[in-house]
């Protein structure tokens, strides 16, 4: 077999086991928001509502494609994540609308995710997402000074994190003993506080999920090239973080705080021989994981919900098998050019590269070279004639915090064997 025969070989393995691989729908309701923050990928400008009919034939499509592939004691499940822009925007009896129509598939478990800003979380949808068991995620970064310098409510008084902790406040009615569930986006302006993000979220009693800010694909058209990483904090400053927060974590006996992220990442050093279900970077990058914005146009990625170019399908008139053939065909396609050389990802001879599963920068490069095939008026797909930005081209990793990843874990390990030497010694 030769080596070109070898690789189209593995291609179309790679196609055929994603048929496999359950399709886990994200939904952007709207892409429209009541907040701006500093931070954010999309453009909002749009109050744009996605038609019930057509998040109906989502959740209808992806039931049949899960149930026909992936039943299993009788059931097959669809995990539904339900995002923006700001869901809430859609009401309560959009979502009441939606449980009717999974409630059309008896033979499917329907586990419902939304993330919210929680300013609209009223105390009536509060109850009713609770007692339907909805998975609510509240974007928040921390204390109200650390909050506010990024997260901002458009044309209104109010603080971000005011209206935020009322959200907070209306869902902790009906979980009163639960842990609040958080995403905090780590970017400049927090990195150097991690105590401060610690007491607060303790204080809370928060289950915090850690987004580091990286780069974006926005960042790559906006022409800014050296100062592309002017909200990504520095190697240094990201491994100081993490470092200082997983011993304040490691070593608190009362643990009123949980960070997923680094349970994981305690987990690998324990039992290196699994991989990392929830990396510190980007856990979009799931196979399954697929976007649909709110016109029922089809993404490999919610980065790119901006670029209609990018789209791989709509599910107006595509499969869920045929949009999720596209999908491992162009990934494999991406993975082959940018990976080619061991110079161009270092994953290979890295201790944890088996394992880690994180990061964008494949994704990014490959946009890079996108956005460079259209500025030189080649169609799309030449985009691997085209040429990888300069300052994503000096980065050999998974991500641009491959180097901290790596600190952190030997720090793990020594803490870990400190912990064993002490109980050894009782």
């Amino acid at each position: 077999m030769t080596s070109k025969e070898g690789t189209l070989l593995l291609s179309l393995r790679a196609i055929r086991d994603s048929l496999l691989v359950p399709v886990v729908p994200q939904i952007q309701v709207t892409l429209g928001c009541n907040f701006g923050c500093s931070y954010c990928f999309q453009d909002h400008r749009s109050r744009e509502m996605i038609d019930p009919g057509i998040a109906a034939l989502i959740l209808a499509k992806c039931a049949r494609y899960n149930g026909a592939r992936l039943r299993r004691s009788g059931r097959a499940t669809v995990e539904v994540y339900w995002h923006g822009g700001e869901p809430l925007l859609a009401g309560l009896e959009f979502f009441r609308e939606m449980l009717r129509v999974q409630a059309g598939f008896p033979g499917v478990s329907f586990c419902n995710h939304l993330q919210t800003n929680g300013s609209l979380l009223s105390d009536d949808l509060a109850q009713f997402l609770v007692e339907q068991r909805f998975q609510i995620g509240f974007s928040l970064d921390g204390s109200p000074e650390i909050n506010d310098r990024q997260r901002r409510m458009k044309g209104a008084g109010e603080s971000a994190f005011e209206a935020t902790w009322r959200g907070i406040q209306n869902f902790r009615r009906y979980v009163p003993n639960g842990r609040v569930p958080v995403i905090a986006v780590i970017t400049r302006e927090s990195v150097t506080r991690p105590k401060e993000l610690y007491a607060f979220f303790k204080e809370l009693g928060a289950q915090v999920q850690l987004d580091i800010y990286d780069l974006r694909c926005a960042d790559l058209r906006s022409g800014r090239g050296s100062v592309l990483f002017h909200q990504a904090p520095a190697q240094d400053e990201i491994r100081d973080f993490l470092i200082e927060l997983f011993d304040l974590w490691f070593h608190d006996p009362e643990r009123r705080v949980d960070f997923k992220e680094l349970q994981d990442e305690l987990d690998g050093v324990l039992k290196p021989v699994r991989y990392f279900p929830n990396p510190l970077h980007k856990k979009r990058c799931h196979l399954g994981r697929t976007i649909f914005d709110p016109k029922g146009v089809v993404f490999a990625c919610d980065q790119y919900v901006n670029d209609p170019a990018t789209a791989i399908g709509d599910i107006r008139r595509d499969s869920v098998a045929a949009i999720m053939r596209r999908k491992a065909a162009e990934w494999d396609r991406v993975k082959r050019v940018i990976r080619r050389s061991p110079v161009a990802m270092a994953c290979q001879t890295c201790e944890w590269g088996s394992s880690c599963r994180g990061g964008c920068l494949t994704c990014l490069k490959y946009n890079s070279m996108l956005l460079d095939a259209r500025a030189k008026g080649l169609p799309d797909d030449h985009w691997p004639m085209a040429s990888v930005a300069e300052p994503l081209r000096q980065l050999a990793g998974e991500t641009y915090y491959c180097d901290a990843l790596r600190a952190l874990r030997d720090h793990i390990r020594r803490e870990v064997r400190r912990e064993l030497a002490k109980d050894d010694g009782r």
